[in-house]
């Protein structure tokens, strides 16, 4: 729960994507986002943003795209035409679209995978695309928004202590204003995040507290940043 509420903080950070009320959900590193956007490039950006966030391990991009009234594989491909007209790293002589059934595959040849990348992102902006595969010469096999999830690595004993702390403290976030963030910083336990009141920071503390006793040494102590809601 804690992972997809960082997700969705992630996403209403960006603009583009603020008014849609992208929703997500999250199990054990897999995170789940469902809703309604208008072009397919914004669906790829939300996947781009979750996938950016520490924890993530697979994304299950259920978002939907929106259509206004009826758009035929004709006007998709004059659109994805036009967007790559525009696109100021496209050769339109090199690469072109062709829809089917709101599917375009994208067929070129381009000098490297950062000019098919752009071709891809370009097309996605067009209205009515639902999905793009591409067939562009060489970069078949290319992940089309650009981005990598981090292979999970050894935690290390802070770390440990800090996905326990957080998992315990999800049963407060119905009452707080913001959600707490803890984060390890040279061995120490860093809370941020706002509470309604001073008695709600005082339990939160004692419970990390508890926590980190368990770990010994190997976790240095607590720096305890959370602050009272004032508003």
């Amino acid at each position: 729960k804690y992972l997809a509420l960082k997700v969705h903080s992630s996403i209403i950070d960006d603009p583009g994507l603020r008014p849609y009320g992208i929703k997500v959900s999250s199990s054990k590193g897999v995170v789940r986002l469902q809703g309604i956007v208008d072009v397919f490039a914004e669906k790829m950006r939300a996947e781009d943003i979750a996938a950016s966030v520490i924890g993530v391990t697979r994304i299950e991009n259920n978002l939907t795209v929106s259509t206004d009234g009826r758009i035929t594989d004709d006007d998709i491909n004059f659109e994805v035409a036009e967007e790559l007209r525009l696109a100021p790293n496209v050769d339109i002589s090199k690469v072109y679209g062709d829809s089917k059934k709101g599917v375009v595959h994208l067929y070129g040849d381009v000098e490297n995978p950062d000019e098919a990348k752009a071709a891809i992102w370009a097309a996605a902006k067009a209205r009515g695309v639902k999905d793009i595969v591409s067939h562009i010469a060489g970069t078949r096999d290319i992940d089309i928004t650009g981005r990598t999830i981090p292979a999970p690595s050894e935690s290390t004993v802070p770390e440990q202590a800090a996905r326990e702390l957080m998992d315990a403290l999800s049963e407060y976030e119905a009452s707080l204003p913001r959600p707490i963030r803890v984060s390890v910083k040279d061995g120490t336990i860093v809370m941020e995040g706002e509470v309604a009141t001073l008695e709600q920071k005082s339990v939160i503390e004692k419970k990390a507290r508890l926590i980190i006793e368990g770990y010994g040494r190997q976790v240095t102590g607590i720096d305890n940043r959370i602050i009272l809601d004032m508003r």
